[in-house]
């Protein structure tokens, strides 16, 4: 008698342990979070353009292999892939459905654009075209001839 009821108690802790392991994990933790969400990489400059550029009125460009950073005198960098994660996050959250950011990047032999949107805004488009290998002239969002720094 006795092992058939540690064999109907082992049976029972095994369908418990089954039972409460089927609920989703992602459904607890809000899967879209910042920390769980993996971002996806959508600018990708040319080498040519990558560095720090700086125009005549203290605006700075800096493009890294991921990310396309700008700043107008005294303030802080504002990041192109942020403002893209934060559209993406923003639908997420609201609305509870994904909404692409529509990410379109050109580059040519001497000419680079990206344009994406963002929230509050109905798009952001930075557009540049290579002077030299130490000047660009942008003619997109902050136009202006700007210097490698």
């Amino acid at each position: 008698m006795q092992k058939k009821e540690m064999k109907k108690i082992c049976l029972l802790i095994v369908i418990i342990c089954c039972t409460s392991c089927n609920q989703d994990y992602y459904d607890d933790y809000n899967y879209y979070n910042e920390n769980y969400y993996h971002r996806q990489q959508y600018i990708d400059p040319p080498i040519w353009i990558r560095g720090i550029w700086k125009d005549n009125k203290d605006r700075m460009i800096q493009f890294t292999g991921d990310d396309l950073l700008y700043k107008y005198p005294m303030q802080k960098y504002s990041s192109a892939a942020d403002e893209i994660f934060d559209y993406e996050k923003y639908y997420l959250n609201e609305y509870s459905s994904y909404q692409t950011p529509n990410v379109q990047e050109v580059e040519l032999i001497d000419y680079y654009s990206i344009k994406y949107n963002c929230i509050n805004t109905p798009s952001k488009k930075f557009s540049f075209i290579k002077i030299s290998e130490s000047k660009i002239e942008s003619t997109g969002l902050m136009p202006g001839i700007y210097y490698k720094q």
